[in-house]
């Protein structure tokens, strides 16, 4: 209960709302809201002095149902037995692990940025926080010496909790890659993780760590993680994290677990030591004859309420018969064509451009046959160019110099192309029995892993951006937060869901975020009380399976 306190300094009252917490087991005033000198103080009462008072409200919802989930995964018990203890300012590390969690899951930024957003949140007040000492300073030092092990400990024992309490299967996990890409300068040499590599956000300039990430078909909940360079190729790291897996995933059965992976990772090697059954895409370029099969011998099946055109059959693929599954998508056909129309206009433009200069007799470029036929091969360097546009060069009568060159769309070879080549895709796998919609069915469940992968570069939730460490071992605690915090995410959707809440996770967590814990003074008395605001039908309903988690 809130109560108000008068203090003098240098003859003059002050005034302020204060509610006594016990920290670290003493008694401890904490100030709700400050309202200044008596002068200052009557024209708040004044003005309000007919009705209640709202004198402060903070953001409640959100908080309130991670920390549920955490309670009932028993994420601070886990973390205390996993990763070695340490308090500072009077918090356990593991109390301050699951706060970065929630920062970064409702709003994320930098530590530096945690004290202003705290103060915005009741968790202060559920968690009997001295918010004055969580600075940027706080979470490094609960941050430092913890290694990669203790990391992967406690991520395991979360997960295994998870696995004991909710009924996701193992039996099909999804496998990718991703990558983010850092501001830390060349000159750092602390860090062996940040490497310049193909950036998935087109910031080659910046140097980037990746991550390798398996989930479930079902759920979309991040499993085993596995931060490396990022200058590492995902075929290199394949049989690196798979490897690694062996002794992570409980009770570890090849025999009944399917990997589903993109065609990145695949590589004769990669696909011949991989213990496990596998569905993933594979280059039409390997097995080239598979393109003759016409798009009028493909067949329609349906697949979560779509029509699906695919065509399968078995063929030898490095050395080895596989099941083949060739589908046939009407939007790749569209993109694929739109990319081809681009090309062909610029190449057009280039042709144009270089007529022009031919035509100039300020120009200085080279008229000479061979070196004009040179010039043509590169601007023709784009894949099928060659076969669609024809070109050819006139010379000059007097001598050999070329004075124009010609060209045109070769339509019937154009349209050649576009039926034989685009929209195909491949998928392979060992699975000789399943039928075509399991095969398919699965593969396309892989959509989750790329969705928990945008979520973590969402600037509003669950962001392992910004991130501002400059040594491997911060960073690979901050993307562990990261992922307890989506996880913790992930969870608090699966029950709502399955009680009926029907929303997207980011939907939910604004839904949540709304809900607000208010301090109301009475007209007629000097004490607060804290209530919630009020709610919409939406939110009441949500707040009342919240109370039940």
């Amino acid at each position: 209960m809130a109560s108000l306190q008068k203090k003098i300094v240098k003859g003059i009252e002050y005034w302020s709302l204060v509610e006594s917490r016990r920290i670290n087991g003493k008694p401890r005033p904490i100030v709700i809201e400050y309202f200044g000198n008596t002068k200052k103080f009557a024209e708040i009462l004044m003005n309000g002095r007919n009705e209640n008072k709202v004198l402060k409200s903070y953001s409640h919802g959100d908080t309130f149902a991670l920390l549920k989930i955490a309670e009932l995964l028993s994420v601070e018990q886990i973390l205390d037995d996993k990763i070695k203890p340490k308090t500072g300012n009077g918090l356990k590390r593991s109390t301050s692990l699951l706060l970065l969690a929630l920062q970064s899951v409702c709003k994320p930024g930098s530590k530096s940025d945690f004290e202003a957003w705290i103060k915005t949140t009741t968790l202060p007040y559920e968690y009997n926080l001295p918010t004055e000492s969580l600075t940027c300073r706080h979470f490094w030092k609960q941050m430092d010496n913890i290694d990669e092990t203790e990391l992967a400990a406690a991520e395991d024992a979360i997960i295994n909790e998870i696995l004991s309490k909710y009924n996701f299967g193992l039996d099909k996990i999804a496998l990718d890659y991703t990558n983010y890409f850092s501001y830390i300068s060349s000159s750092n040499e602390r860090s062996e993780l940040a490497k310049r590599g193909r950036n998935k956000q087109k910031r080659h300039d910046l140097r980037q760590f990746s991550l390798a990430l398996i989930t479930t078909k079902d759920s979309g909940l991040p499993l085993y993680s596995h931060i490396y360079e990022g200058n590492k190729n995902d075929q290199t790291v394949f049989a690196e994290y798979t490897g690694i897996l062996k002794s992570r995933i409980p009770d570890y059965d090849p025999k009944i677990i399917t990997f589903v992976f993109d065609g990145g990772s695949n590589t004769k090697a990669n696909l011949e030591k991989l213990e496990t059954h596998y569905i993933c895409s594979f280059s039409l370029s390997y097995c080239k004859e598979l393109y003759d099969i016409d798009i009028a011998e493909y067949y329609d099946i349906e697949i979560g309420g779509k029509t699906v055109k695919c065509y399968r059959l078995t063929t030898e693929i490095w050395d080895k018969d596989r099941e083949c599954v060739l589908t046939y998508s009407q939007s790749l056909y569209i993109g694929q064509a739109k990319e081809l129309d681009e090309n062909i206009a610029k190449a057009q433009d280039s042709i144009n451009s270089l007529n022009e200069q031919l035509n100039n007799p300020k120009s200085r470029i080279s008229k000479d046959k061979a070196s004009i036929q040179s010039k043509i091969k590169t601007i023709l360097n784009k894949k099928y160019m060659c076969d669609i546009l024809k070109t050819h060069i006139q010379s000059s009568v007097k001598d050999s110099t070329v004075i124009y060159v010609g060209y045109t769309v070769d339509e019937n070879v154009k349209h050649h192309i576009m039926r034989k080549y685009f929209g195909k895709k491949l998928l392979i796998t060992d699975h000789m029995n399943w039928t075509t919609t399991e095969i398919l069915k699965t593969y396309r469940e892989q959509d989750c892993i790329e969705k928990i992968f945008r979520a973590t570069k969402d600037n509003d939730h669950c962001a392992i951006r910004p991130q501002f460490h400059y040594t491997d071992q911060k960073i690979r605690v901050h993307i562990f937060c990261c992922l307890l915090g989506l996880t913790l995410a992930t969870i608090l959707h699966y029950e709502l869901s399955n009680r009926g809440f029907n929303a997207s996770k980011f939907q939910l967590l604004d839904n949540l975020h709304s809900i607000r814990r208010c301090w109301i003074k009475d007209k007629d008395g000097s004490r607060a009380t804290n209530v919630l605001e009020s709610m919409n039908d939406s939110q009441t309903a949500l707040w009342k399976i919240i109370q039940s988690l």
